[in-house]
């Protein structure tokens, strides 16, 4: 028996042969690419979205609504978001808090204890109960006066919060 070896047959074959695996290697790397770029992390399940390095801050709650002078205290929640969580000074003269009673302007300052281990870096969120003991009377003869406060939060890398102003309170003699 005699072979023959045909060399144009042979390579017609082989270039059929490399252009198919040319044409399914461009669809594997096509459908490669519509798989991974569908691909995206679902973010709804994060416990904390990445927020800013600055503070941010609502009113959550005040209570009560009317106090009498020299007696009662006020209870201001804070809702806060920071995205670094340096809020909060480990020195006790290192003041956080600043409550303004607006009608004289009277600033009172507060220490806040760190809401994050220092030297760390991660979001922080949550609320922040902030007691003013008393208030006062701007005039004495008065039988009541309406007091409005704003709040503002300072943290360690001196980056000061949005202004909160609370709703009016009453302040009785």
């Amino acid at each position: 028996m005699i072979w023959k070896f045909d060399y144009l047959k042979m390579k017609t074959k082989s270039i059929n042969f490399k252009s198919l695996c040319v044409s399914a290697s461009l669809w594997l790397v096509f459908i490669a690419a519509i798989i991974f770029s569908s691909c995206k992390k679902d973010k709804s399940n994060d416990p904390i979205p990445k927020a800013s390095t600055t503070p941010v801050i609502e009113l959550a709650g005040v209570t009560p609504t009317t106090v009498h002078a020299l007696q009662d205290s006020i209870v201001f929640t804070i809702s806060y978001t920071d995205g670094d969580g340096d809020l909060g000074f480990s020195d006790a003269d290192s003041m956080s808090v600043f409550i303004t009673d607006k009608r004289f302007p009277l600033t009172i300052n507060f220490h806040l204890q760190p809401l994050s281990p220092l030297n760390t870096t991660i979001s922080i969120k949550g609320n922040l109960p902030v007691v003013l003991n008393n208030t006062i009377l701007q005039n004495n003869t008065s039988t009541s006066e309406s007091a409005v406060f704003e709040i503002v939060i300072r943290d360690r890398a001196n980056h000061y919060s949005n202004v909160l102003t609370t709703p009016a309170i009453t302040v009785l003699p």
